[in-house]
């Protein structure tokens, strides 16, 4: 008996998800010693694992049966104390635990408030570039993209508010720090300007902020939430603060909306995981997180320069490079005519990995580009891995001249 076919009974909704480079990439060079710049991937050697162990012992001796439990929807309350006191601190805004929901990572949130807001044909406003895994979660509502270009302080805002005018767009999708894939940082007058826009003509932001703690010398400004509370969900995760496999996010809501996302979240999960959230508020509440991120932040600023003096060196001077002030990316513009898909073929062959830049637009464009990460690179990778890169650049330029 022949197996039965799949392809025909899957749902439109799920065939508008595009594949993702990224984890077809991540997937050969887990399996090879390869030279990888490909995954957006913290570094290993940073996670406080002991301190983590210790946690963990701690929060099941003292209440297991509890912890193993099924729990509420929304997320351990003290949790979401703990953030709601670091962020109305951190930049003097008012945020009560009632708006902070616990997820699975900051992707459950993009993809609970795409569920709430997105019907199909509806407009969504992406920067150009854009994060890959909110272009899967978002497309899985099969809305209609609007993409606004990144310019070196945050997105064209006269651009986003030449959508905005139109009815049928709904949502903005933007990271404002350290935007993957791009490294760029919106400027605070772009925040504040955005805010307005938001208000003005009745949009909703989701701002996505994973990298809002791995700033290299300044913090980064105030999230645009605090200029437009009600028309923005603004997420965060520890999975670049602490460790991503503890796989814990969270979102901050306007007050009205907390119960519907609230409602939709049920349906997907019951409740976060909530040994973890034991885990990281113990974790907080006992060590010293300051020392551990600023531990943290200088790595990826030492991997980073490493990554940058590399790229001075080694690439002819018609390649541009972002300048990020934190995070783990830097964007590469290639000269004209220059395919970062057919590049990253003969990398391969040599054992360096890398995201061609195509990846993360939604019409198909943006091969003359690559992102790079560099937080998960040792410091002599670095250098071997982008002279292999402009040594086969090199050469694909000869051969297009």
């Amino acid at each position: 008996m022949e197996k039965p076919s799949f392809e025909k009974k899957l749902s439109e909704n799920y065939r508008n998800i595009p594949p993702s480079f990224v984890r077809s990439i991540l997937n050969v060079a887990e399996n090879n010693q390869f030279i990888s710049f490909a995954g957006g991937l913290p570094n290993p050697d940073l996670f406080p694992a002991n301190e983590i162990r210790k946690s963990a012992n701690a929060v099941l001796q003292e209440s297991a049966g509890n912890i193993l439990q099924y729990a509420g929807s929304m997320g351990y309350y003290p949790l979401r104390q703990w953030i709601a006191k670091r962020y109305a601190d951190k930049y003097d805004m008012k945020i009560s635990p009632e708006q902070i929901i616990i997820t699975n990572g900051s992707q459950q949130a993009i993809d609970i408030l795409a569920r709430l807001f997105i019907n199909q044909g509806d407009g969504v406003v992406i920067e150009k570039p854009s994060y890959l895994g909110a272009i899967q979660a978002l497309s899985a509502y099969r809305p209609q993209f609007c993409e606004v270009d990144l310019e070196e302080d945050g997105a064209n805002l006269s651009q986003v508010e030449d959508w905005f005018w139109k009815e049928d767009v709904k949502l903005m999708y933007a990271v404002p720090n350290a935007q993957n894939p791009s490294g760029i940082s919106y400027s605070d007058a772009k925040r504040k300007h955005l805010a307005e826009l938001l208000k003005c003509y009745d949009k909703f932001l989701i701002e996505d902020d994973p990298y809002n703690e791995i700033y290299f010398e300044n913090n980064f400004p105030a999230p645009v939430k605090k200029y437009a509370n009600n028309n923005v969900a603004w997420t965060g995760s520890f999975s670049k603060m602490i460790a991503p496999g503890l796989r814990n996010g969270w979102v901050i809501l306007p007050d009205e909306l907390v119960p519907h996302f609230d409602k939709a979240k049920q349906s997907t999960d019951l409740n976060p995981n909530n040994l973890t959230q034991f885990v990281i508020h113990h974790y907080l509440t006992n060590n010293d997180l300051e020392k551990h991120l600023q531990s943290v932040r200088k790595k990826y600023h030492e991997q980073y320069k490493a990554m940058q003096d590399a790229i001075n060196h080694f690439f002819p001077d018609d390649v541009y490079s972002t300048t990020p002030s934190g995070g783990m990316f830097i964007w590469l513009t290639l000269p004209a005519g220059v395919s970062s898909v057919d590049l990253v073929q003969e990398t391969m062959k040599r054992g360096v990995v890398f995201v061609p830049g195509n990846s993360f637009y939604t019409e198909g464009s943006g091969q003359e580009h690559i992102r790079l990460n560099f937080s998960n690179a040792q410091l002599p990778a670095i250098e071997k891995g982008i002279k292999i890169i402009a040594s086969e650049l090199e050469k694909m330029m000869v051969s297009i001249c």
